[in-house]
């Protein structure tokens, strides 16, 4: 048992050495308050038995310990795949992105998101477009608003294959076709290139940019492509007629 009478200051500073059976007592102790479990939930160490205790628990009702509760890799699956419904969407994304987390825990947490992602507002959308991974990211590039797939182009866990994905949908907005052709990153890869070459959306001024970086092998397999514009195979014929 804890010894009685301590302070929240006192009891705070004792919270990293509590030892493993003197846990439970913390949960209905006079002076604990929220940020005192938050703190202790930080503990790698902590057993199964006093997460499941916090679980049922009055603290269990606040946002704050519901997230560290999920987030802690000892808590029983039941109880943490029971509290990710009501978790917000960022940190769901935690969780779906914790690979300390059994992979039950973190399916579920994705898919909650996955549900919750066509209510989102834009501006949450973009700021999650810049950090999901997953099944999330791949409905996001179903996104119509273009500062949502925008803002996936700074996600790091973005591939060449969603960006081709991307640049190859006839229905993806000029302007994310424009802010891949203009991308440091994506704009160098010669697939990408040659996907927004054949996207009639991609405006002319970043095409004629691809065209003048392109061997005449690329250029006759182009020129002779259906699915190239007519504008830019007529540009990519006057090129071959240039060339020696």
């Amino acid at each position: 048992m804890l010894q009685q009478g301590l302070s929240d200051e006192s009891l705070w500073a004792i919270l990293p050495s509590i030892a493993a059976e003197d846990l439970p007592s913390l949960i209905t102790y006079p002076t604990a308050k929220e940020q005192h479990l938050i703190k202790v939930l930080q503990r790698p160490d902590l057993p199964e038995q006093f997460l499941a205790l916090v679980a049922h628990s009055k603290w269990a009702g606040t946002l704050r310990i519901q997230f560290c509760l999920v987030n802690h890799p000892h808590t029983p699956m039941a109880e943490a795949m029971n509290l990710t419904k009501f978790l917000f969407w960022r940190d769901l994304t935690l969780i779906s992105q914790n690979f300390r987390l059994s992979s039950e825990v973190r399916h579920v947490a994705e898919s909650v998101l996955q549900q919750r992602l066509p209510a989102m507002a834009v501006g949450e959308k973009v700021t999650l477009a810049r950090m999901a991974g997953g099944q999330v990211l791949k409905m996001l590039r179903l996104e119509k608003d273009a500062t949502v797939v925008q803002a996936l182009l700074d996600n790091p866990r973005l591939v060449e294959e969603d960006v081709l994905y991307l640049v190859s949908q006839q229905r993806t907005p000029a302007p994310v076709l424009e802010a891949v052709a203009r991308d440091p990153r994506w704009s160098v890869r010669r697939e990408v290139r040659i996907a927004l070459l054949r996207n009639a959306r991609t405006p002319l001024a970043a095409a004629i940019t691809f065209i003048s970086n392109l061997n005449v092998a690329e250029l006759r397999q182009l020129a002779g492509d259906l699915k190239v514009p007519l504008a830019i195979r007529k540009m990519i014929q006057t090129r071959l007629g240039k060339s020696p």
